[in-house]
């Protein structure tokens, strides 16, 4: 048996080398960093050449009712090089299939809902959305796309306030995880949601309407938006940006048919490996289509037409309707969080 001088001499050995190894580690980490930093910088990657894969594009469509067009507005270039940016010449857009209806697509959405305790007949309210009510509390309410399964449920909270007597409002990490587990106990594939920005938003009771709360002791529920992954590095916007493609909001009741107030999941899904290279549009040109008013506005400061804009980039656009490609944009910000989009695909490449 060791004695404790032993121990106490191989503890010091072990300390004295562990720290030197650790060192040692972090040194060369730094070091292959460095070296691949200098790497890609010394030899970046050829420009992307244009295959136009997949023919000529449609033309984005924007949601009318939540973009809007850019007449009437007068703009300036304050951006910090003074310049529009340096933009690639070429992109990639990514082939977004899309489901067809079958004798199983209401079969198959019968099953799904009945995860979430929906078992009765559903009433059919368009081709192919349809429409549950929970036959144990009539409050809750479920509608699918068959097809897309995009689907919303709701609870009807305004007509039962004392939900909100319950307090146990999760922290914006525990909401997180918990609709992260609620995703995957209905076995929708997340690989799509970029883990990195999850928002929460903490909602107050007002009357009978949920409000932005500005902490979690003032909170009487809390939503989660959960956006797309990047593709290319770049990121993806829909016309409503400041909503995830999948947005939850949970009360503070533990009771499972009144936990979740609100669910909505508008996904398009995209297929990585079918992609096509498209020569975009010059900085130059996008900007005169902004300044022209062919852009198309997500966020606009009210009574303003006059718009100092400070930053342009490229990004990818997810529309709110079903579209076949996810195509690069050029977007525009500028004060007060203006935000307009422009089509980045050069012609004649789109319709």
């Amino acid at each position: 048996m060791a004695t404790l001088t032993e121990t106490a001499y191989y503890a010091r050995k072990f300390i004295k080398w562990g720290s030197i190894g650790f060192v040692v580690f972090i040194i060369l980490r730094l070091s292959l960093i460095a070296t691949v930093d200098y790497i890609k910088k010394t030899f970046p990657p050829p420009p992307l050449k244009p295959n136009y894969a997949f023919g000529k594009l449609p033309q984005i469509k924007f949601d009318g009712s939540v973009a809007s067009a850019s007449a009437d507005i007068k703009y300036s270039l304050q951006t910090v090089s003074g310049g529009l940016p340096k933009i690639p010449d070429a992109a990639y857009v990514y082939f977004m299939p899309k489901n067809r209806i079958n004798l199983l697509s209401l079969s198959k959405a019968q099953t799904f809902v009945g995860k979430l305790n929906f078992i009765s007949s559903p009433r059919q309210i368009s081709d192919t959305i349809y429409r549950w009510i929970d036959l144990q509390n009539p409050l809750r309410i479920i509608e699918m796309d068959i097809v897309s399964n995009h689907f919303t449920l709701t609870y009807a909270y305004a007509n039962d306030l004392t939900l909100f007597e319950e307090k146990e409002i999760p922290s914006p990490q525990e909401a997180i995880k918990e609709t992260f587990d609620f995703l995957d106990n209905l076995e929708i594939d997340t690989t799509a949601i970029n883990n990195s920005i999850p928002k929460t938003t903490y909602l107050k009771l007002t009357g009978d309407k949920l409000e932005p709360a500005s902490s979690q002791s003032q909170a009487d529920a809390v939503r989660i938006d959960l956006f797309r992954k990047n593709y290319q590095g770049l990121s993806v916007y829909s016309e409503k940006i400041t909503e995830g493609f999948v947005t939850v909001i949970l009360s503070g009741s533990r009771r499972n048919d009144r936990r979740i107030l609100s669910i909505k999941y508008n996904y398009w899904p995209t297929n990585d490996f079918q992609t096509g290279i498209y020569k975009l549009k010059t900085p130059q040109i996008a900007w005169e289509e902004l300044v022209s008013g062919k852009a198309y506005i997500a966020l606009k400061p009210n009574d303003q037409n006059r718009i100092a804009i400070t930053n342009v980039y490229l990004a990818y656009f997810d529309s709110i309707k079903p579209q076949l490609y996810l195509q690069p944009i050029f977007v525009f910000t500028g004060e007060d969080k203006f935000l307009a989009f422009v089509p980045a695909v050069a012609p004649p490449w789109t319709e």
